[in-house]
């Protein structure tokens, strides 16, 4: 490789004194050297979108991301954004954004063994039947902050609404039934979701049991991840079980800190109950519920089968954040 030393680079004056290095081509500082630069101006960094990031990065990269609007370095594993909030689903525009785009792609997250579309047959805060007299009212969806909780939701109005510090929103009555919640930026809060009604099994078909299906996992990009799920029972040869889905969903970018992932983790055995809670302590997370079905006479949902679900969830939400 070919060395040149000067005391002194500058571009002629028909080029407005730049030097330029022309494309493919990297201009470096020594091992020892520094960049020193005493003027008024601004050092002008890279700039593009997400999809324009280097392919192959190094650690220490940085660059200006102008689909996120804000810097961001590549710390040898990820990109890490900086400058500005690193968490702002809180804000009712950023958390109606997010389920607006989430709403348009929800139809595609169910898997083999998730993708029972059930029927959403009654008034908007619950299943009326779910086909096949699988329920006499059940699904009844509340918002959780430390340990109260509030009335049912209604699935159908997608905008932000509030329980105590809570901000959370539906994705639609439509299956599957999803909604989010978020907690005030940079404050440890524990809450969650929880369900209630009548699970309409007559005292028989599979007896309720949880699974865990993440946990404190890195996944899609997202880290830390806490997923937990419900099965609730089905009966006679036709009726389907509607399953209770929670995760709690952090980034590093969001420097997300989740101090207890099973906070509350209860649900009824009986198979007319059918009642779940789940309740995290996290900071800078969102947590998010589903009710997904694997369809009739087939039982219980699986942990793989859950986490597909999960992951096509985070997949989208990966792509939504930039991250």
């Amino acid at each position: 490789m070919s060395q040149l030393k000067v005391g002194k680079l500058k571009g002629i004056g028909a080029s407005l004194n730049q030097v330029s290095v022309p494309p493919g081509n990297d201009l470096r500082i020594g091992t020892e050297g520094c960049i020193d630069m005493r003027n008024t101006g601004a050092l002008q960094l890279p700039t593009g979108n997400t999809a324009g990031r280097p392919a192959s990065p190094q650690a220490g990269y940085m660059r200006y991301n102008t689909q996120l609007n804000k810097l961001e370095f590549y710390s040898g594993s990820e990109w890490i954004l900086l400058g500005g909030p690193p968490f702002t689903l809180y804000e009712n525009a950023d958390l109606a954004s997010f389920a607006v785009y989430m709403q348009a792609r929800k139809t595609n997250w169910a898997g083999s063994g998730t993708n029972y579309a059930y029927e959403t047959d009654s008034s908007d805060d619950r299943i009326g039947d779910a086909q096949s007299d699988m329920y006499d009212n059940g699904n009844y969806t509340q918002v959780r902050e430390n340990g109260s909780g509030s009335s049912n939701i209604g699935y159908s109005s997608v905008v932000p609404n509030s329980y105590g510090t809570i901000k959370y929103i539906p994705l639609g009555y439509s299956w599957p039934l999803v909604a989010i919640a978020v907690a005030p930026s940079d404050t440890s809060t524990r809450y969650g979701w929880s369900r209630s009604g009548n699970l309409g099994a007559d005292g028989g078909g599979g007896s309720p049991n949880a699974i865990t299906v993440y946990n404190n996992a890195t996944v899609s990009g997202f880290s830390p991840v806490y997923a937990w799920l419900v099965n609730k029972a089905y009966n006679q040869n036709s009726d389907p079980g509607v399953m209770h889905l929670y995760c709690t969903v952090g980034a590093s970018a969001w420097q997300s800190v989740v101090s207890n992932g099973s906070t509350v983790q209860s649900f009824s055995s009986s198979s007319d109950n059918d009642y779940s809670q789940y309740e995290t302590t996290s900071t800078n997370c969102f947590v998010w519920t589903a009710l997904v079905s694997n369809g009739q006479t087939v039982g219980q949902i699986t942990v793989s089968q859950a986490q597909t679900f999960v992951n096509n969830f985070l997949n989208d939400a990966r792509t939504h954040f930039g991250l």
